[in-house]
């Protein structure tokens, strides 16, 4: 392989596949480099994905990707009309909202393929390090490559970021069960609030089809020191959601674990830096998560159209890669930083059943949809 490469992506989930295919439409090389021996595979998330003009209300100001708008129906495993949210007492409120359930797996390799077929090299089951700007790749393809520019998009854990100097992230942990063989409601996308049940976040029931969902449950890990006794694992508390929960219990009675897929998920926003001399950052490695939902395929995409275009820019003498930051936070800067405000909100109300309660009768469902948009209702702007 040769040493003098000019666009290197490491990372080929969303945001990078994303940022290749962007690069790679304009003649530009680009390597896009993914540590996974089967790209997007193992699934870490539960590919809820709300349909184009609900993204388009979320983000107001972002330019969407096509990729993020028109998905081939061979990767939307089912679609959903409802969002339910329950409260520790067993009472929820709801409201419309049209969403897709991707089959990760298949979407992941679909936008890899893209990238393929506009030029990227694509370079799966392959490690990378990065040592003072130089990325020393092992695997199926070893080598020393030196980019003009490179891209990080790989996850939480970011080489690339923590290259950059930044922290590592605070981040919720996840664990998802695919079920079948349960008595769920297909047209409904379903959150469960409790700080017994959910410690610092939230379960979830997400159908992918009539009788079989995924089955899951996203925690910060500050807030299992607070579980009795302390230092329960993940395995135990989504057990006892299916097992226990007064709603949950009576639709997953009798449902069959297919799959069991588990991730650290982004959980305090925009990290420090995301752009620092010849590199950038986007998608789960810059933090770029809806810290209200745990969302992040849309503003990954995002994130790597903008990251492809800053590349292409700086190579072209147009724009400089130092505008990357600004531009992120022009398209949707504003709706990351008020969700990770919303989330600093609720966190006290979040330790206590009785808060969550109190907190939950006093938005209504018009007010609840809002702050699924990191938009700060009345009741929680007085707070």
């Amino acid at each position: 392989m040769k040493e003098d490469i000019v666009v290197a992506v490491v990372g080929a989930g969303p945001a990078g596949s994303t940022a290749a295919e962007a690069i790679a439409d304009r003649g530009i090389e680009v390597l896009l480099i993914d540590k996974k021996s089967e790209i997007g595979s193992p699934v870490q998330c539960g590919g809820f994905l709300p349909e184009a003009f609900e993204l388009e209300k979320l983000m107001p100001r972002a330019l969407l990707p096509r990729t993020l708008k028109e998905i081939p129906e061979r990767n939307i495993l089912h679609r959903t009309q409802l969002q339910r949210i329950y409260s520790p007492s067993g009472n929820y409120k709801q409201f419309a909202v049209a969403g897709r359930v991707l089959d990760r797996r298949a979407y992941d390799r679909h936008l890899a393929a893209r990238a393929a077929r506009a030029g990227a090299s694509v370079l799966p089951a392959t490690c990378a390090r990065l040592e003072e700007g130089t990325l020393q790749l092992s695997g199926r393809f070893c080598g020393k490559i030196r980019p003009q520019i490179i891209i990080g998009a790989d996850g939480p854990h970011s080489i690339v970021s923590l290259a950059m100097g930044n922290p590592i992230q605070e981040t919720g942990i996840c664990l998802e069960y695919e079920m079948a063989d349960v008595n769920i409601d297909p047209q409904a996308a379903e959150m469960y609030f409790s700080a017994h049940y959910a410690p610092g976040g939230y379960a979830w029931i997400i159908p992918l089809g009539r009788d079989i969902a995924n089955v899951g449950v996203g925690v910060r890990a500050s807030y299992l020191a607070n579980e009795k006794p302390p230092g329960q694992k993940l395995p135990f508390i989504l057990d006892r959601f299916i097992r226990e929960h007064t709603i949950a219990a009576e639709k997953l009675a009798g449902g069959e674990v297919l799959a069991v897929m588990r991730g650290p998920v982004p959980a305090g926003g925009t990290i420090g830096v995301i752009q620092k001399g010849n590199m950038l950052i986007a998608g789960d490695a810059a933090g770029h998560v809806m810290a209200t939902s745990g969302g992040g395929i849309p503003l990954a995409m995002v994130a790597g159209r903008i990251a492809g275009e800053a590349a292409i820019g700086e190579l072209q003498a147009k724009i400089p890669l130092t505008d990357y930051p600004s531009r992120i936070r022009e398209e949707f800067g504003i709706e990351l930083e008020r969700s990770v405000q919303i989330r600093k909100m609720v966190d006290l109300a979040m330790k206590s059943d009785r808060l969550m309660n109190a907190l939950f009768a006093a938005l209504s469902p018009a007010q609840m949809k809002s702050v699924m948009r990191a938009q700060i209702p009345a009741p929680l702007a007085s707070r």
